[in-house]
């Protein structure tokens, strides 16, 4: 795989933790158990760092990374506040919106995967994606806690 495949994958990959940074983030100021809170942050704060590493391994790649999300994550975010307000922040209503997105997410790490990229590429998308999906199991045993209380 040439640089610029290489580049092009990461810039993608950069945009879904950017967008998943900012939903995370705005699903975690809209729950109300604390520790559901405290692991949506956390996961948010996972993509932040996903995100740059990956842009470190594009300027290393003599490339130039993506700084942001994209523009229908920012309505997407809306969408999820007018939401969760309407069902009385009901935190099953928002957790579907994040198991959509981590499924998203998910996806992308692993088509990213099948990818002919240098190793040191590779060994960074394997442990990101690890990590994105031990946090989404972690999130939906959290959610099945949550429907079994109440």
């Amino acid at each position: 795989m040439r640089n610029l495949d290489t580049i092009t994958l990461l810039n993608r990959l950069i945009v879904t933790t950017k967008n998943g940074e900012a939903a995370l983030r705005a699903a975690a100021s809209e729950v109300h158990h604390a520790e559901l809170q405290e692991s949506l942050e956390e996961y948010s704060r996972f993509f932040a760092d996903a995100a740059r590493e990956l842009q470190a391994s594009v300027e290393a790649l003599g490339g130039k990374p993506k700084g942001s999300g994209t523009f229908d994550n920012t309505l997407h975010r809306t969408w999820l506040h007018i939401k969760a307000n309407a069902y009385g922040r009901d935190e099953a209503v928002i957790l579907d919106t994040v198991e959509a997105d981590e499924q998203e997410a998910d996806a992308r790490y692993s088509d990213a995967l099948t990818w002919s990229t240098p190793p040191e590429i590779h060994a960074l998308l394997e442990r990101q994606y690890e990590g994105t999906h031990q946090r989404h199991d972690h999130i939906r045993q959290l959610r099945q806690q949550l429907e079994h209380a109440a």
